[in-house]
């Protein structure tokens, strides 16, 4: 059996709701929620093939917080009038044709680990309306502002999570930062094809050893510094990129959460590139960043960079790009 605690899918306020989670068949089967003081009952649906999104809804109830586990977009993009005003709704998108019990287990996992960190950053976004993030290796620093407006579960609503996906969709967002940023990390991408996406991982894999710089002023970004004979390789890559498909150089939000499709990833702050109008998506980490409150407390520490090896430090590398043939498909 795979435990369900509601408290990982962000329900609302406290209240005495029922809890539901929607899931494929067999994988319902497989599931148990967790009973809490807050809500009086909780239910494990099954979406049998054809079942519409509208009629499982109402079997969950006018008054439900609703977790969807499942690969059917149908599903996952449920409409205003197939949710009851008291129903909030989040959706957990899986991958088609993958082993759905793993990827559930991953999933919460997950949204368990992301959620306390998150929630510290909303609060802080809340309280002041912006953020520091510093970074002691390079001594980069930025300043995010909230978007405002309503983050959170809300009844009547749907929202995906974790939050880093649907960002990448311009969802849920904590907004846009301005300054220099240091990412650090696997880069998570999605859209395009496959030999596409293999392709910009494989370029923007010396991220994962070596911290790298952007300047992001009025919401685009380019690559100012990097760690010689390390990610300099990954900003002539986003050098590259930006110059084959301006649109991607836009930083379209800032997101706080884990690649659920990757094992054993951390969730971590990230900076989103391109929304529904790109094909191809992506988000670099901040693993290495601290994020700070307006008062100066570190609301998000990141653990202190290791240094590259050999000769390494924060000096200047711009990098040389060659002009050649578009290596990004031309689709926006």
């Amino acid at each position: 059996m795979i435990s369900v605690s509601p408290a990982v899918w962000r329900s609302v306020a406290p209240g005495r709701r029922r809890a539901v989670v929607i899931a494929a068949e067999p994988y319902a089967g497989m599931l148990r929620i967790e009973p809490t003081g807050r809500h009086a009952g909780r239910r494990v649906l099954a979406a049998r093939q054809g079942t519409s999104s509208a009629a499982l809804l109402a079997e969950a109830g006018p008054d439900a917080d609703v977790l969807v586990l499942s690969s059917d977009e149908a599903l996952l993009t449920a409409g205003p009038r197939d949710l009851g005003p008291g129903t909030a709704v989040a959706t957990a998108r899986l991958d088609a044709g993958a082993d759905h019990a793993e990827g559930i287990r991953r999933l919460l996992r997950a949204l368990a680990q992301s959620r306390p960190a998150e929630q510290r950053l909303l609060d802080a976004l809340d309280a002041a309306g912006r953020l520091t993030l510093t970074e002691a290796l390079t001594g980069a620093r930025a300043e995010l502002r909230g978007p405002g407006g309503e983050r959170l579960f809300t009844p009547g609503a749907v929202r995906p999570v974790p939050a880093l996906w649907p960002a990448l969709d311009t969802a849920a967002s904590l907004g846009v930062p301005d300054g220099r940023v240091t990412v650090k990390g696997a880069p998570v991408v999605v859209g395009a094809d496959p030999a596409a996406r293999a392709a910009l991982r494989r370029r923007l894999a010396p991220l994962t050893s070596y911290p790298l710089v952007l300047a992001v002023r009025e919401g685009r970004a380019a690559p100012v510094r990097a760690v010689k004979g390390g990610s300099d390789l990954a900003a002539a890559a986003l050098a590259e990129l930006f110059a084959d498909r301006p649109g991607l150089c836009a930083v379209t939000g800032a997101a706080y959460g884990a690649d659920t499709a990757a094992a054993g990833a951390d969730p971590a702050l990230h900076l989103l590139f391109g929304g529904p109008g790109h094909r191809l998506r992506f988000a670099l980490p901040c693993a290495t960043t601290t994020v700070r409150s307006v008062a100066g407390g570190p609301v998000l520490a990141g653990p202190a960079p290791r240094p590259a090896r050999g000769r390494h430090g924060p000096g200047p590398v711009v990098p040389r790009v060659r002009p050649k043939r578009p290596a990004y498909p031309r689709t926006h």
